[in-house]
């Protein structure tokens, strides 16, 4: 019972900091990859940068044990397929519905109406992978020799302390980049304090559950539980469900309290693309194994290759698509 009550609480702060920072807006999201408004990225890099720092220090005192994110290569085309597969679907899902696994339990909390056909189209996904994902696998036709290398580090061949500080200063340029040279849509908190917000919800997650954050992983659970249900089978522990439960308490209580983003002109979005974004949001997540908070606040953090090559493919695919569909 603790463990859920501390992923409740852990869920709790990180839905209020996603809420106080301003990047669960629908038009945020969509105008950061029409290359219109860089909020997003600010505070998305900004939590990134200060994720690492957690990792490190986690790993170091011997508090947990965060691990890198091993590859999620399904035998199609390259080790790591499943990751640029699932990377540009989430791209394409974020461009439909202005959303990702995680903003979307926000917009639900706030009310936003399009969150509910986006909702109901991540269950939709969540079902579906349970069911079809694991036939979707394939023998790899180029299996490893020696032990793989998951991480910058390890292929570069250089220390944990000189890649994170190297990612550091990369961050860093990125931020100043992006508040000189980037526009960004007024808001009460500036986005680079939003994403130390969402740098402190990392940290109390690290503290009272020894995880780093991740979302998608939930919308996954509630497909099993389906499946479960269906099949007569026993379902799996909530703690992802409760998490997902406690982003969406801590967004409606502290929206009791700050001005959140009104979305008055904000991107039409139809129900059409707001299911079929929603499911492409989930399966995609769950093909690479993770979501913009899963692989790019978390996976980064930890340097590894996958949630890089994933976030890429997200970025990518969602600009591209979003240019498209202006």
């Amino acid at each position: 019972m603790s463990s859920l009550l501390l992923s409740a609480a852990s869920g709790g702060i990180f839905g209020a900091a996603l809420t106080a920072s301003g990047v669960y807006s629908p038009s945020v999201i969509t105008s950061q990859l029409r290359l219109g408004n860089f909020h997003m990225i600010k505070s998305f890099v900004t939590a990134s940068a200060c994720s690492a720092l957690i990792v490190v220090a986690a790993n170091r005192t011997k508090y947990a044990k965060l691990s890198r994110r091993t590859d999620s290569s399904y035998g199609w085309f390259m080790r790591y397929d499943a990751n640029v597969v699932g990377g540009l679907l989430q791209g394409v899902g974020m461009a439909l519905t202005g959303a990702c696994p995680g903003t979307v339990i926000v917009q639900l909390a706030l009310g936003i109406k399009s969150a509910w056909y986006v909702a109901t189209g991540c269950i939709l996904g969540g079902i579906a992978f349970v069911k079809l994902g694991q036939h979707l696998r394939r023998a790899r036709s180029d299996p490893p020799s020696g032990p793989p290398k998951y991480t910058i580090q390890e292929t570069l061949g250089i220390s944990t302390t000189t890649t994170v500080l190297l990612w550091e200063i990369l961050c860093l340029l990125m931020i100043t980049a992006a508040t000189y040279l980037a526009p960004i849509r007024d808001h009460w908190l500036n986005p680079i304090v939003g994403g130390l917000l969402i740098g402190i919800a990392q940290a109390t997650s690290v503290l009272f559950t020894r995880k780093t954050l991740g979302v998608s992983s939930a919308w996954e659970d509630v497909g099993k539980k389906f499946w479960s249900v269906v099949d007569g089978t026993s379902a799996p522990a909530p703690t992802n469900i409760v998490f997902a439960t406690g982003v969406m308490a801590g967004s409606k209580i502290i929206s009791q309290y700050i001005p959140t983003l009104s979305e008055a002109g904000g991107p039409t979005i139809t129900p059409l693309a707001a299911l079929a974004g929603g499911f492409s949001l989930i399966f995609g997540a769950r093909l690479a194994g993770g979501c913009p908070s899963g692989h790019g606040i978390s996976g980064m953090a930890t340097m590894s290759l996958s949630s890089f090559i994933t976030v890429a493919s997200m970025f990518g695919g969602g600009i591209a698509s979003a240019l498209l569909l202006a």
